[in-house]
This record gives structure tokens, C-alpha cells and sequence, in this order.
């Protein structure tokens, strides 16, 4: 089993919903963190703005250092003998590039949810802690610059869903898709 399990879509995609189900179904404990767990520690009215989409002028508000702060939280938790499932929207190539960066020497399972664009819309509406628009904003960029280890279609049922990554973990093959996704970002050089 990797020591990571790294979920990537855009919002509203189902990638918390089955983030929770695969901890559920798998034989050892992966804790769930997400970037979710770092924009919940943000003062409740700052949250709220950024769920409406709205900009946040509280002073000391800074939206790289809240991501780099995440990425940089991921190696003191493996360190600490901890296995994660992660999961975010990474549409930037610098933070796709510091991420993995932050993983390199552990074993991670790169996983690309894909979803429809009119599915995702109607979810992030649905939910309404969504900045409206997000999803459709990073629906295109959101696999821009990955090569995943797996692919997979968040229309489809969880059970389904979880199934198919079960099988992938049990496979006992490797996995190369953040090593590969870091080489292609070295090879390309500056930011996006």
C-alpha cells in the first residue's frame, strides 16, 4: 500500500466523498486530510467569503502561504509514521511542482478524478460551500500537467469507485505518476 494516496479533480468532483468511503474500505488507517482541513482552521467569517467567492481582506490572509502550509504539513505527518489520502484541485503548476516535491521518497498513488463539467456545476451548487463558477474555472486546467498512476470518473457510484482504486492498491504494482508529473514540470521549466 503507498503512503500516500493523492486525489485530483476539480471541485465538487466526489473526491471527499470517496476520500472518506476508501478509509472505510481500506485494511489499514489513512488519515484524510485535504485542503479542506487547513481552510476550516480560517476564521469563520473569512471561510464564508471564501465559499462565496468573495475576497478576504483581513490582514495576514495569504492564500500561497495557507497552500504552502499544507503541502509542507504532509511530510511531518508521514514522518510521523502516518499514511494519507490528500485532496485538492491542483491547477498550478508551482504547486503541483511543490507538492510533489514535499513527497518525493515516499510511495504515492496519483489518482485523476475527471468529471463532468455540467455534474460538477450542478454538485458545487447543490453543496453551496463552493465559490460559484469554481468548478467550470478549474475543470480545464485541473489535469493540465499530470500523468496519473490511475484515471477515474466521478459520475460513476462509489462503490464502483472505491472498487476500482481497491483493485489498483492491491495490484501490488508501482507507481510512477508523481515521479513522472515532477520529471515533465523539471523538464518544462518556469511557471505556468
Amino acid at each position: 500500500m503507498p503512503q500516500v494516496i493523492v486525489l485530483n479533480g476539480c471541485s465538487s468532483a466526489g473526491k471527499s466523498t470517496l476520500a472518506r468511503a476508501l478509509q472505510q474500505a481500506l485494511p489499514e488507517q489513512y488519515l484524510n486530510f485535504s485542503i479542506d482541513s487547513v481552510l476550516y482552521a480560517l476564521p469563520a467569517e473569512d471561510l464564508v467569503l471564501m465559499q462565496r467567492g468573495e475576497p478576504i481582506r483581513r490582514r495576514g490572509y495569504d492564500w500561497n502561504a495557507l497552500v504552502r502550509g499544507y503541502h509542507y504539513a504532509l511530510p511531518s505527518l508521514l514522518q510521523a509514521g502516518l499514511k494519507l489520502i490528500v485532496d485538492n484541485a491542483w491547477c498550478d503548476r508551482e504547486e503541483i511542482r511543490e507538492l510533489l516535491t514535499e513527497l518525493a521518497g515516499y510511495s504515492v498513488l496519483l489518482v485523476g478524478m475527471h468529471c463532468d463539467p455540467v455534474l460538477a456545476a450542478a454538485r458545487e451548487t447543490a453543496r453551496g460551500d463552493r465559490a460559484p463558477g469554481l468548478s467550470a474555472w478549474e475543470g480545464p486546467r485541473v489535469h493540465a500537467h499530470f500523468c496519473y498512476d490511475i484515471e477515474i470518473d466521478g459520475a460513476w457510484p462509489i462503490d464502483q469507485l472505491v472498487a476500482v482504486l481497491m483493485a489498483a492498491l492491491q495490484s501490488g504494482r508501482g507507481w510512477h505518476g508523481a515521479h513522472e508529473t515532477l520529471a515533465r514540470l523539471e523538464m518544462a521549466g518556469g511557471p505556468a
